[in-house]
């Protein structure tokens, strides 16, 4: 017994050192990108995942790094692999969602989604990742698929406004104004101050006056990252 205790004992010595060892890369990293050394930054993150494979902000890292410099199949990888990870992961929806608010923002909204939908899987039971997923799904055209995702989301979270103007959005695209008049009424309602939410009630009344979609879309509904709850 005593030595099967020495034996964990020292393979949690060595996992903390690894951990120690890339976080200071992963530090390291986010310095030098603030300087400006992108190569410095990259060679830092590198360094943290050879000294722990499976640290999560490196991987998100080094996957946005790699579909920047046009490796987008391996970022996808390094992207997908943050699904494998153990649930007590520290911070893994919330790494999980920027990596899906990063595919996003490049217009990658395929990869996007399929990350979103694997996670939603894994967890069922977090609002931001329903949230990116109607997202996703909207931006694809899936517009039934994006209106399930953001009702659940609200489900979950159901004082949350951002999510009551995501659902307005994503009803408005499904062609449901009636639906989505009243969500995005209920988002302005509840912040007054949303100039994106009353925009988008705007465009809301404006389309079920003409019954058409000849004004076209106004911006997708898309805010800073969460934190995952």
């Amino acid at each position: 017994m005593k030595r099967k205790a020495v034996e964990s004992s020292t393979r949690k010595g060595i996992q903390a050192e690894r951990r120690f060892h890339a976080e200071a890369e992963y530090a390291d990293s986010i310095f030098r990108h603030a300087l400006g050394d992108t190569e410095g930054s990259i060679a830092a993150l590198k360094r943290a995942l050879e000294a722990m494979p499976t640290y999560a902000p490196a991987i998100l890292g080094m996957g946005s790094v790699l579909y920047q410099t046009g490796k987008a199949a391996e970022g996808r990888e390094l992207f997908q692999s943050l699904l494998s990870l153990p649930k007590h992961t520290t911070d893994i929806r919330q790494i999980i969602d920027e990596a899906g608010m990063f595919l996003t923002r490049f217009g990658e909204y395929e990869d996007g989604m399929t990350l979103y939908r694997a996670a939603v899987k894994r967890y069922p039971d977090v609002p931001a990742l329903l949230q990116g997923l109607g997202y996703c799904a909207s931006n694809a055209g899936l517009h039934e698929e994006a209106v399930f995702a953001n009702q659940r989301a609200l489900e979950l979270d159901p004082e949350n406004q951002e999510l009551v103007n995501d659902l307005g959005w994503t009803l408005l695209k499904a062609g449901r104004l009636k639906e989505a008049s009243e969500n995005l009424e209920r988002a302005v309602s509840m912040d007054p101050s949303d100039e994106l939410a009353k925009e988008n009630l705007r465009f809301c009344r404006r389309q079920a006056r003409k019954k058409t979609g000849g004004e076209g879309n106004p911006p997708a509904v898309r805010r800073a990252p969460r934190k995952s709850r």
